[in-house]
């Protein structure tokens, strides 16, 4: 396997990384982080991609949530979208050190 065809949500990590790669981080005085940049092309669409599959997964599981029996989340719109990307970020991490240590 070469690390082109490492894939997250059906997408080459490295393009979901070379986009990441190429935003810039702000750090806050509260302990937040802002990250900002603009992203086109294939790393771009690999970025976005990914990124709406984890969101829509996210969905899934928050109205999942308010079944009988479960405890309801109830996360914004703008935490569900943090919480992909810094989901997104953990599984090309993830996924790029398991394919250097093979």
């Amino acid at each position: 396997m070469t690390i082109d065809e490492v894939l997250i949500e059906g997408e080459p990590a490295v393009l979901i990384l070379e986009a990441l790669r190429s935003m810039t981080v702000t750090h806050e005085g509260d302990g937040m982080s802002t990250m900002k940049g603009r992203v086109g092309g294939d790393s771009g669409a690999a970025l976005l991609h990914a990124l709406g599959n984890i969101r829509a997964e996210l969905t899934a599981e928050d109205m999942r949530s308010f079944l009988p029996g479960r405890t309801p989340n109830r996360r914004t719109e703008d935490q569900r979208g943090a919480d992909a990307f810094v989901l997104l970020a953990e599984r090309v991490d993830e996924a790029l050190t398991a394919w250097r240590n093979r």
